[in-house]
């Protein structure tokens, strides 16, 4: 669709998401990211870049929602025509108890991140899954790697599906502070026929084990999240040549990111996630493909902003 004159445009997309010159606040159909916090997300910003470029008169917005207003959230969608929402933290698990279908992948990954509403029927898909994958992918080989997966919550169960999915013979250790959850997702793994994954609890001696021979560490814990200074890698396990990967994007550049570019690691960071499970997303939501350059420039633009703002706070005190 990039590159027709709008004014060329009628209709709608496959989806019924519908082409306008501009928002018309009547007929405009929309789209949100939920969460607890969901206010610090770029979501809102790529997206409507992305409306914008093709000239759809579609807004997206952001609601911070505690878990116990998760089911009356799903109400309102469903009750309100809502077309689409994603989600995050904490309610990628609980929300497949309120909706009507699960996409096969997200339903054995155990996470939805994204539902989809025609007309009045909810259908959850896993997002983060091919956007991980596909992010790893831009900087490395992944045939026959050896991945570190740190946590064992949505995300993270979201990439170990994807890396026994999509990649050829991996081997895959997952670490967590509550080994009972490791080992669940290596149980629901290993159900389905998958092999080749290790389940240890996250601490210092299984994190030095672990990462002594890792290709591919990706980072699904909320250490990194709105903490600059915290990691759950100690700079000296990171080894050249390395690729290292945060799901958390805010702030951007911690301290696992700054140690990893100076060990000479290969950075993936929570940027690259955000702007590839949001093109899986938009074309779930429209139907068509989505305008990836203006997305990360949505995104690159709202992160400067949100930098300068901070500094200027910084300098008044």
């Amino acid at each position: 669709m990039t590159g027709i004159n709008i004014a060329e445009r009628s209709g709608t997309t496959p989806t019924g998401v519908r082409y306008s010159k501009r928002m018309s606040g009547n007929l405009t159909d929309l789209f949100c990211i939920i969460g607890m916090p969901a206010r610090h997300s770029l979501s809102p910003a790529m997206h409507n870049a992305a409306f914008r470029k093709l000239g759809m008169d579609a807004v997206f917005l952001a609601f911070d929602v505690p878990p116990e207003s998760l089911k009356p959230m799903i109400d309102m969608m469903r009750g309100t025509g809502m077309k689409g929402m994603t989600l995050t933290s904490p309610h990628k698990i609980e929300v497949m108890n309120y909706i009507d279908r699960i996409d096969p992948k997200a339903k054995a990954i155990g996470a939805v991140n994204t539902v989809i509403n025609r007309n009045g029927v909810l259908t959850g898909y896993n997002t983060d899954a091919p956007g991980f994958i596909k992010a790893i992918k831009k900087v490395t080989v992944t045939k026959g790697k050896k991945f570190v997966v740190l946590g064992a919550g949505g995300a993270a169960r979201a990439f170990v599906f994807e890396i026994l999915e999509s990649v050829s013979n991996p081997s895959i250790t997952i670490l967590n502070r509550h080994l009972s959850k490791a080992l669940e997702v290596k149980k629901d793994a290993e159900e389905l026929g998958y092999s080749g994954i290790r389940a240890l609890k996250l601490d210092d001696t299984n994190l030095e084990l672990a990462l002594g021979s890792a290709d591919i560490v990706a980072n699904a814990t909320n250490i990194t999240l709105e903490n600059a200074s915290a990691t759950p890698v100690p700079k000296r396990l990171l080894k050249k040549g390395m690729v290292v990967f945060d799901a958390n994007y805010v702030p951007l550049e911690n301290r696992l990111v700054r140690d990893a570019r100076a060990s000479g690691c290969k950075v993936v960071t929570g940027k690259d996630l955000l702007l590839y499970q949001g093109v899986v997303a938009f074309k779930l939501f429209t139907g068509v493909e989505a305008p990836e350059r203006e997305m990360l420039g949505a995104i690159d633009s709202a992160l400067r902003l949100r930098n300068s703002k901070k500094e200027k706070r910084a300098n008044k005190k």
